[in-house]
């Protein structure tokens, strides 16, 4: 499954979803929870545990049991970080290159599984949240993806999400409470994406909180789950897989992102995602 594959590609930003969709059920524990990171698949996860620190895109917030977490391709993002917890979850992975094959690349067709910057947390009452198990439950029973029955029962579920959403957002997308350090978190998040095209560093950013570098750096790994550099490279590339899709040339890309040298982003790209920004651009970019 597509979990399982990040854990043995930690330094991966993105993997690759080779079936049209990959439907799992865990409840499980971790001794290493996978870090922040973002793939180039569309998740749908569906908690049944409470998260007390998930980080989607630019906010760290807790989710409670029974959300509904969309997770666009390219958003940065961790859902649960504890040692040891027990997390209940259903996660629902699909290609999107797939799906906007069938769709013939319509840009609106299920737009809100495309936009990176806008994840979704939705929260169906008891009913509808009985028949998304259902589809979901469904989806696991067959043994292969690729065969009618399995595409019968995804599109399935596919049209039941679309219908949730139509009911349940954007008016309805839901916010969940923030706590005050979660705020603080927030804010240096937003002040790195405002930022990101900058040679930004963690004393950058303790100076703009007046905060000392090393207590900023224990508060954000304390809630993003990452340190300070990390995010920032994380965010960085991110960008430039939007950059490069939108067709920008991988010098136009280095660039505007700040990075001096074209040999050090070429390299940090090709260890985040698994392949050179040159060749990434040619198999994303459509122009």
């Amino acid at each position: 499954m597509a979990e399982e594959i990040l854990k043995t590609t930690a330094n991966i930003l993105t993997f690759p979803v080779a079936a049209p969709f990959d439907v799992a059920y865990k409840y499980s524990q971790t001794a290493t929870p996978v870090g922040p990171h973002s793939h180039n698949a569309v998740e749908l996860y569906f908690t049944l545990s409470d998260l007390p620190d998930v980080l989607l895109n630019n906010t760290v917030s807790a989710v409670p049991a029974g959300t509904l977490i969309i997770i666009p391709p390219f958003c940065v993002h961790q859902l649960y970080h504890g040692i040891d917890i027990l997390y209940e979850r259903y996660i629902l992975s699909i290609n999107i290159q797939w799906l906007d094959a069938v769709f013939c690349d319509k840009t609106e067709t299920l737009s809100y599984l495309k936009r990176s910057d806008t994840p979704l947390l939705l929260t169906p009452d008891t009913a509808v949240k009985e028949e998304l198990l259902h589809r979901l439950d469904r989806l696991i029973s067959f043994p292969k993806t690729d065969t009618p029955e399995a595409m019968a029962g995804f599109f399935d579920a596919l049209s039941f999400l679309n219908e949730m959403v139509d009911r349940l957002s954007p008016e309805n997308n839901r916010v969940f409470p923030i706590s005050a350090t979660q705020k603080s978190i927030n804010e240096m998040i937003a002040y790195i994406q405002e930022h990101i095209h900058e040679n930004l560093t963690v004393t950058d950013l303790a100076k703009h909180f007046f905060l000392h570098p090393d207590y900023l750096s224990r508060l954000f790994k304390k809630h993003a789950h990452t340190s300070v550099s990390h995010y920032i490279t994380l965010q960085k590339i991110a960008t430039a897989q939007s950059l490069l899709r939108e067709g920008y040339t991988v010098t136009q890309v280095q660039e505007k992102l700040g990075y001096s040298s074209y040999a050090y982003f070429f390299k940090t790209f090709q260890k985040h995602t698994g392949i050179s920004p040159s060749k990434y651009r040619a198999q994303y970019f459509k122009g």
